[in-house]
């Protein structure tokens, strides 16, 4: 589809969407380069102070969780930029077998629990319970999703905001929500956000980050051939919502190839 619209552009046209595009990845290069820069610089000072004689056992352990928290957030911006150049060149290849969407609605939501609490904000779960809920996904790319959904939610939802995550059968399909009280998303950001390289232009949707993460959550649900979106008011918070296959919509043969 890309290069059919390449195609049927004028060579003025071309140009400017060129243009944009290299001016996108420029931006993408130095936002890298600024959020890499931050935890590196954690991790070397901290380093360096524990390579000091006689640094107290409290400061030690201090030390090492600031490592710890930094590496791991510098391993997940790699992690994400792996993303980003699979969804640009080949796209994604998901490995599917039929699995419970309850139980992956379940998972993501303990792990977020902790995080939840320390914001005081309030998250919950809901879910059909039984086979109307088996999608046909590769589990660990399901996580990715929700796991970048609800971890969206809690950056933008205020102590005392409330995060409901649910997933119910629709049509041939199981849809996944996450819906919060947070500041919402302005009208003019909302056809954009899950293009590649996009920053919201409203500063109250500012935060630490690369901004890859919606457009590989919208790549990972194609690659199950669902489809993602969001709705929101300013002031009224974000709901947004993705679909799977349903395992009971395939025939018996395809729900056996997929175990």
């Amino acid at each position: 589809c890309y290069n059919l619209l390449t195609n049927l552009m004028s060579p003025h046209e071309k140009l400017a969407e060129l243009k944009d595009r290299l001016e996108a990845k420029i931006r993408l290069m130095q936002d890298v380069a600024h959020e890499l820069k931050n935890p590196l610089s954690v991790i070397h000072g901290y380093a360096s102070y524990l390579s000091k004689e006689n640094v107290p056992p409290a400061e030690i352990k201090k030390a090492l969780r600031a490592i710890l928290a930094n590496a791991e957030r510098v391993t997940a911006m790699v992690g994400q930029l792996q993303d980003a150049v699979r969804l640009e060149s080949t796209g994604f290849a998901v490995e599917t077998r039929v699995v419970d969407g309850s139980a992956l609605l379940q998972e993501a939501v303990e792990s977020a629990e902790l995080e939840a609490r320390r914001r005081g904000v309030g998250l919950h779960w809901r879910s059909t319970v039984g086979d109307s809920l088996l999608v046909v996904a590769d589990s660990k790319r399901v996580m990715q999703i929700l796991a970048n959904l609800i971890g969206n939610a809690l950056k933008f939802t205020p102590n005392g905001g409330t995060i409901n995550v649910d997933a119910q059968r629709d049509g041939d399909s199981v849809r996944f929500a996450v819906i919060d009280t947070g500041p919402g998303i302005s009208a003019a950001d909302l056809p954009h956000l899950f293009d590649r390289f996009y920053q919201a232009q409203d500063n109250t949707q500012k935060s630490a980050g690369l901004g890859l993460g919606l457009a590989i959550c919208k790549g990972l649900v194609e690659a199950h051939g669902g489809r993602i979106w969001v709705s929101s008011l300013p002031g009224m918070g974000c709901a947004f919502n993705f679909t799977l296959p349903a395992a009971s919509a395939l025939t018996p043969a395809a729900v056996r190839d997929t175990i």
